[in-house]
């Protein structure tokens, strides 16, 4: 008997040690929220219980954030930000390389043209859509970075890379166009296309153990024109799902889309150097300035 109650001891020991680490991580993946929140003034924080315990499983949760923003594009100030999480047990550095690569959903309908570099790993890009017929091409000039400040507050906890439109571009795309500095587009295309009003967003991730991460995006699109802000935020929903999704399954070969002479950034703005992993075969120069 003696050894029959001790077998089952153990076994119930065993059995709650993943319990244990489970209820340590929500609390680190509690506070992550409340810290990114804190630096970026953006409600992520705020999941029901349901939404939480669905993250906690590993599973999706994306939810859409109303608010009011002045001058959209069709008089109606309302607008709404989409926000997917996903808890992934992988180590950061990987799915950071990963999702630095995406095309944000539009596949192949996508036209990107690297405009120049900044500090950091930071990047201009000029990037043009291909629209379903009966809609208008959209395009638009955005900037991405690396938020150094969202690192330094977090102990280097929190990584995020964000994007942001850059105001006035019409200027700088028709000279673009008119040094025929855009490959596969012409003049034509870009006068029939509309100037995407708002295009915000950023990835963010969390480290919760050196093989978990806290993996966060979000983004605020106005399409402009006659596109209703609800579909759109159903398709980013829908877009973000797939995208985090992707994101874990193409993380073992990270390094797989860029080459010898890419030069990657972290979070915190430290370079990546591709000598560090092993680049496989490498994408188009242009991908080089993620």
């Amino acid at each position: 008997m003696l050894n029959v109650r001790f077998i089952l001891l153990l076994l119930l020991a065993t059995l709650a040690l993943p319990c244990e680490a489970d209820t340590a991580d929500r609390v680190v993946v509690a506070e992550l929220l409340r810290e990114y929140q804190r630096e970026s003034g953006i409600s992520v924080a705020d999941l029901d219980t349901a939404s939480f315990d669905k993250l906690m499983q590993g599973q999706t949760v994306n939810r859409k954030i109303s608010m009011t923003l002045s001058g959209a594009s069709d008089g109606d100030n309302s607008i709404t930000r989409v926000v997917g999480y996903r808890l992934i047990d992988k180590p950061r550095e990987p799915l950071w390389l990963t999702a630095l690569a995406v095309d944000g959903g539009f596949s192949k309908r996508l036209t990107e043209h690297f405009v120049r570099m900044h500090d950091n790993g930071g990047a201009c890009w000029y990037q043009h859509v291909d629209m379903p017929w009966p809609l208008k091409d959209r395009h638009w000039l955005v900037r991405s970075d690396k938020n150094l400040s969202v690192a330094q507050h977090t102990d280097n906890r929190l990584w995020e890379h964000f994007w942001r439109l850059v105001p006035d571009a019409k200027t700088e795309i028709d000279a673009l166009y008119a040094k025929g500095n855009v490959s596969g587009l012409t003049q034509k295309q870009k006068e029939k296309s509309v100037m995407l009003p708002l295009n915000n967003g950023a990835w963010v991730m969390g480290l919760v153990n050196p093989n978990r991460t806290l993996v966060m995006v979000h983004a605020t699109l106005d399409m402009g024109g006659i596109i209703p802000d609800g579909f759109v935020a159903r398709q980013s929903r829908i877009n973000l799902t797939r995208t985090l999704t992707k994101i874990e399954q193409d993380a073992d070969s990270a390094w797989a889309r860029y080459g010898d002479a890419y030069r990657i950034y972290r979070g915190d703005g430290t370079l990546i150097r591709p000598q560090d992993a092993k680049p496989a075969q490498a994408l188009t120069t242009q991908r080089s300035a993620r």
